[in-house]
């Protein structure tokens, strides 16, 4: 995750063509607190995410998010197996020939689980408010580009945008876009995690209890309409751990019966050996990548920059690090996105070059070698990333070109200054919409970076807004590849790894193979326990 993890789709009517139409302490506990509803088929999860809030207009993280999609539900949500959203809410959206009005036409007969009725003012209250909390995590900015929410009738509304974007129906889908009753959410102000009677949505769970860092225990909402209106299992209950060790050992004695996120390498490595116990993996949409500051020396250099990605250890941090749970990555969007492209593996090479790296600090007239300090954090990307580290010291080091020193700092400061006072540092993403668009404009465009690295390109900018209004997939890719080209020729940012799904369940956990894909969404309710 990077500093709003995400999370975090379609099937649009009309427009034919266009992509449219396309906290935590160990558990206290030898086993999980018992739930009034707790069965037999109740599944037991064990995570060391953490939940920030679970009110959907206050949070933007990985953790909340995964609990956000057991409660709520969006307009177009992702099914299994697709990266297309798929009518949920709505039963379908369409946009005006200008693409920037979006019209949603809703389903009828839907009601949130303590029985009120949904209607289009929930619509219209759900975006309103999460604009009028503008909460600090940073969640409304995903709806930026909306202006207003009007409705007309009960089983109508309408997204009005103040520029064309093909990809809304991706928005509506993230957590910016969850629905929430009105009649029980205030306008501009958020519920409290504890107030579990005020979490109403219309997903397929409720939530019966919520201890902060410890426990949150889910019962089925018995006006769940999705997916048949059935649930896989009778409940679930999540336990949350500071230590994935403690987790391991609660998981190999049968405690819980899978985790999803996250343990060490060596943890997963193990676990997959282990007997009874079964490692799923499927192709992941988390990315890890470098940010170089190009107004703070020596990374305001362009030679630097690019001498950093012609040494760029990819495999070494895949193979030694992470034991093969994860694979190089040559660009922002990930393999298995339409439109990427292997940009800096074509630029670079698709392993480390000592002889070009050096060859370009020459012509830059850039005396080696270059002093460079690389921050990085310990306590927000896992326990591989001081490994990891040493492995990109190591290479760039070892070519004589670089000296390089390590410095860490805990997440909470180290999210606070980044570009500030940081010129090269590590950082993670996951998306909030599984489609390349997500992994260009946070990060490259004038306005829109995130990351405070100072890049800015006036080419870049024309590319995003052209890729954002155009009308046809073929037209996105485009310009989603050209973007990847100077992206690479920039380097302002050096990706270098791709994750995978990883999830571990015991024998008894069953269905686990539908719910990993590349959207990375942890559906529980398709799971079944024996």
């Amino acid at each position: 995750m990077h500093l709003r993890p995400r999370l975090r789709y379609l099937v649009v009517l009309g427009l034919a063509g266009l992509v449219l139409a396309a906290v935590g302490v160990t558990a206290a506990q030898s086993k999980p607190l018992a739930a009034n509803h707790a069965t037999a088929s109740t599944i037991l999860d064990g995570t060391t995410d953490t939940v920030t809030n679970v009110d959907p207009a206050g949070n933007y993280d990985y953790g909340s998010g995964t609990v956000d999609i057991l409660i709520y539900q969006h307009l177009l949500d992702l099914n299994a197996g697709s990266t297309i959203p798929a009518p949920s809410l709505a039963t379908g959206c369409k946009a005006n020939a200008s693409v920037t009005v979006w019209t949603c036409t809703l389903r009828k007969g839907v009601k949130f689980s303590n029985g009120d009725p949904f209607t289009s003012t929930d619509v219209k209250w759900s975006f309103d408010r999460v604009n009028k909390i503008h909460d600090p995590s940073g969640i409304w900015g995903l709806i930026s580009n909306l202006k207003s929410v009007t409705t007309s009738g009960p089983y109508s509304v309408s997204f009005h945008l103040s520029t064309a974007q093909s990809t809304w129906p991706y928005i509506l889908a993230t957590g910016a876009g969850e629905i929430v009753d009105h009649k029980v959410y205030p306008a501009t102000k958020l519920v409290a995690n504890t107030d579990v009677k005020d979490l109403v949505g219309t997903g397929p769970y409720t939530l019966s209890k919520f201890t902060p860092g410890q426990q949150a225990v889910f019962a089925p909402n018995p006006n769940y309409a999705g997916e048949n209106g059935k649930l896989a299992n009778g409940g679930l209950i999540i336990t949350y751990y500071s230590k994935s060790s403690t987790m391991k050992l609660d998981l190999q004695k049968g405690t819980i019966d899978m985790a999803f996120r996250d343990f060490t390498p060596t943890e997963y490595t193990a676990l997959g050996k282990t007997s009874g116990i079964t490692l799923y993996k499927g192709k992941g949409v988390g990315i890890r990548y470098l940010v170089l500051n190009v107004k703070r020396a020596p990374t305001n250099k362009l030679a630097v920059r690019k001498a950093i990605a012609y040494l760029f250890p990819r495999q070494d941090i895949a193979s030694r690090v992470y034991h093969g749970q994860v694979v190089p990555l040559y660009s922002m969007p990930p393999a298995g996105l339409p439109g990427h492209t292997n940009a800096f593996g074509e630029l670079y090479g698709m392993a480390p070059n000592a002889a070009k790296a050096k060859a370009v600090l020459a012509a830059g007239h850039i005396k080696t070698p270059v002093p460079l300090t690389v921050w990085w954090t310990p306590s927000h990307y896992g326990d591989a990333s001081a490994d990891e580290y040493t492995e990109i010291q190591r290479s760039l080091n070892a070519s004589g070109l670089f000296k390089v020193t390590l410095k860490s700092a805990e997440w909470a400061t180290y999210s606070k200054t980044l570009g500030t006072q940081y010129g090269a540092f590590q950082l993670g993403w996951f998306p909030d919409y599984p489609d390349a668009e997500d992994y260009i404009t946070p990060f490259y465009g004038t306005k829109s970076n995130f990351t405070s690295n100072g890049y800015s390109n006036a080419k870049m900018d024309a590319i995003i807004k052209n890729e954002e209004g155009a009308k046809t997939l073929a037209q996105r890719l485009t310009y989603i590849k050209q973007a990847q080209v100077i992206a690479a020729q920039d380097a302002p940012i050096i990706p270098y790894w791709q994750n995978s799904m990883l999830v571990v369940g015991r024998s008894n956990i069953h269905n686990m193979k539908k719910t990993i894909d590349l959207d990375y969404l942890m559906r529980f309710w398709l799971l079944s326990k024996s």
